[in-house]
């Protein structure tokens, strides 16, 4: 064989073989690699996310890495979030988690009857992010009217349940994932279309409710005394409603507590609060939308999660002296 030829046939395999060296040598995980903590931004773009790859030593090469993004065609579905990346991932590896989004989860548990404070202070200890991030989400103007809320916050909104979200998500994407879950919950119930006559009146009586009741068979009947209380132009007369107003739950309130001027104040106004005081759950909103076939006006506590219920006054005052109630309010 010619020496020419030789020359061709070893070129033709240096020209064969060096994509796949350079593949194999770049794919490759960098010398000295730790598992660690890595955040791709909202937006960012690949170039950005391949330079921050190279700069925390996961990858060798920010190059090859938009070049294999862009051959697979994932530049547009490279998910943000905080991801995880154990030692020595090839980069492909790491595109595939990329693109799949397998960010770092949290997981939380929003139980019923807790207000928007509550709330906020839950994901604060749960270092998710600070209340008051939370709070300023909650009475974000435009999420109010994306979701054609009409108070001033989301409140009531903020549907309980448990919550799988990815670290790092702002706090404006989770008071939307809430109330998505809101939505879909009562969407799934078959009761979404009674809330689109009357979402107001309907949220703020089963945030009452959620408060009020401890039974689930008692939450129709108390729904019941509210809506009766209304129609007879008595004041609510709810405790639930002070509470709210002093941000705490006291074992007994003063009379004094009952004096504090707010809109909120049901001893001191007739009809609604002007927003609901908790986030219900589907048993108080749907207790809201069909409240029971009877005619109580009043309610006082036996102190085992129950309740009597009263038509009369007498009746009422007859119950609140056989049960001795330790807080000074009930319904009058």
């Amino acid at each position: 064989m010619k020496l020419r030829n030789i020359y061709i046939i070893a070129a033709a395999v240096v020209v064969l073989i060096t994509p796949a060296v350079l593949f194999l040598y770049f794919n490759s995980p960098p010398a000295g690699t730790e598992t660690e903590v890595f955040s791709v931004d909202h937006g960012e773009s690949v170039a950005s996310v391949g330079r921050n790859l190279q700069t925390a030593n996961h990858i060798r090469s920010s190059l090859f890495f938009v070049s294999m993004v862009r051959v697979l065609g994932k530049t547009q579905i490279i998910k943000s979030g905080e991801y995880e990346f154990r030692k020595n991932l090839k980069t492909m590896d790491i595109i595939d988690i990329l693109a799949r989004g397998e960010v770092i989860t949290i997981r939380f548990t929003v139980p019923e009857g807790l207000h928007m404070r509550q709330i906020a202070d839950l994901l604060q200890e749960k270092g998710i992010f600070k209340a008051e991030s939370f709070l300023a989400a909650c009475r974000d103007e435009s999420i109010l009217e994306r979701y054609s809320i009409p108070f001033d916050s989301a409140e009531g909104f903020l549907f309980p349940d448990t919550y799988i979200i990815a670290k790092g998500l702002s706090a404006e994407s989770v008071v939307e994932i809430m109330i998505q879950r809101f939505i879909s919950n009562m969407k799934n119930s078959g009761l979404y279309e009674f809330l689109e006559e009357d979402i107001g009146r309907i949220v703020i009586v089963a945030s009452l409710i959620e408060k009020e009741a401890k039974i689930d068979d008692e939450r129709p009947i108390i729904a019941a005394v509210f809506y009766n209380r209304l129609q007879a132009d008595k004041r609510l007369e709810s405790c639930a409603t002070v509470q709210y107003i002093l941000g705490e739950t006291k074992e007994r309130l003063l009379y004094s507590d009952l004096r504090i001027k707010s809109p909120y104040n049901t001893y001191l106004n007739t009809g609604l609060p002007p927003g609901p005081i908790s986030n219900p759950g589907l048993k108080s909103l749907k207790a809201a939308i069909f409240p029971a076939d009877v005619d109580y006006l009043f309610f006082v506590s036996k102190h085992d999660g129950s309740h009597y219920f009263s038509t009369t006054y007498a009746e009422h005052l007859d119950a609140i002296e056989r049960y001795k109630p330790d807080t000074i309010g009930h319904l009058s």
